[in-house]
């Protein structure tokens, strides 16, 4: 009951019991006392029913922040945030994002990566489908590695899995998506490759072609050994199937710019889009020499179409190769156009110049950090060729 400020609400007085009616008084409390206790045991029962049902939802998520954290810190996470303890001790951590699908992160990797996978199950394909592959589980430590992400898959229990492993001993097969082939999603392919397929966008054959791999993987230039596999190249929405052909729950997209082989996989049931390294928050957007901004201006634009045709734009995420995942898809990609836009109309100003093997690269860092821009400088002179300049013939 709300009262009025400034005013004193006072109980009205007792009734006096009627004694001739006192005796039936005592049968209705305890009438009312057994009700009650009844009730009480039905919410008891409810509370230990629900405490046992395996988790459905992304409600023990840690904060974005803390994935994106350089030291990814989970021992001083809350009680309820920590990785079992066989978790701890791998190179990988791994947290429920939906009823079917998880993040896994490569938390130490020799390279200083820390790339996200996303591991969707899908049981009555008998199938367990993998975006990307990772750093292939190697330590940052020199002193040894730590189990690869298939053995991360199969053996190590994850807390928010009930303490079990993903796909405990192998139950499920494997369908492997790879974003685009950086040698940060692609390092641990193999551990899939020889049983299990392997897919890739078929925007660009050429680009993932094996002769071309070692340079456009970015292997060649870390001097270390690029994998091999053979993919399946798919075109533009098609769906993803199982090894036996049945559908996976996602399609996938043709999303070139970052590079020309890069791939989203759209889960229209979950409202969840996966995207890759087209984007993420809070570290550089990256462009290689073979990427283009233009293009990816385009992509951006059909992400979004995409996004604003689903039943419920407002409750599409969006996930992301790195930092970003469980956010909000549309604000995330008009704000991420909107910094590029700003770069090329030039209202975001270098913020840092540096050469590498003969090519100049640029940064550029929104205020507050939340986007920035790593990129051969010769690609932003010519996206706002391509952009801003109309033909006169």
């Amino acid at each position: 009951m709300t009262k009025a400020k400034g005013t004193c609400v006072k109980p009205y007085p007792p009734r006096p019991p009627d004694p001739g009616q006192e005796h039936n008084s005592n049968l209705d409390i305890r009438a009312m006392l057994s009700l009650a206790e009844f009730f009480v045991w039905i919410v008891g029962v409810g509370v230990v029913v629900c405490y046992n049902l395996p988790v459905g939802g992304a409600t023990s998520l840690p904060d974005p922040d803390a994935w994106a954290s350089s030291n990814l810190d989970l021992e001083a996470a809350p009680g309820a945030l920590r990785p079992a303890a066989d978790e701890k001790r791998s190179a990988f951590r791994a947290y429920r994002l939906t009823a079917s699908t998880f993040l896994v992160v490569e938390v130490h990797d020799a390279y200083g990566e820390r790339p996200f996978m996303y591991v969707k199950h899908v049981p009555d394909a008998g199938t367990l489908l993998l975006l990307d592959t990772g750093c292939g589980g190697a330590q940052a430590a020199a002193d040894g590695t730590a189990p690869g992400l298939r053995a991360f898959l199969e053996t190590v229990g994850v807390e928010d899995n009930g303490g079990r492993p993903l796909n405990e001993g192998g139950r499920l097969r494997y369908v492997v998506a790879l974003s685009h082939c950086h040698y940060d999603h692609i390092l641990g392919v193999e551990q899939f490759a020889r049983d299990s397929p392997v897919i890739q966008s078929a925007y660009a054959p050429s680009f993932v072609a094996r002769e071309y791999l070692p340079a456009h993987s970015l292997c060649e230039r870390l001097g270390i050994r690029t994998p091999t596999y053979m993919p399946t190249l798919l075109k533009h929405r098609q769906p993803v199937l199982s090894a036996s052909g049945q559908p996976l729950g996602v399609i996938l997209l043709q999303t070139p710019g970052h590079t020309p082989d890069e791939l989203a996989l759209w889960d229209e049931e979950e409202q969840m889009l996966y995207v890759g390294d087209t984007l993420y928050e809070w570290e550089p957007i990256i462009f290689p020499e073979a990427g283009n901004i233009r293009t990816w201006l385009n992509t951006i634009d059909k992400l979004t179409a995409l996004v604003k045709a689903a039943r419920r734009p407002e409750l599409v995420l969006i996930n992301c190769g790195h930092r970003t995942a469980m956010r909000p898809a549309l604000e995330v990609l008009q704000t991420t156009k909107q910094f590029m836009m700003d770069v090329l109309l030039g209202k975001e100003h270098p913020q840092n110049r540096t050469k590498r093997d003969g090519v100049d690269f640029v940064e550029y860092r929104q205020q507050g950090g939340r986007y920035s821009l790593r990129c051969p400088e010769s690609l932003i002179g010519q996206a706002r060729l391509a952009v801003f300049c109309t033909s006169t013939t």
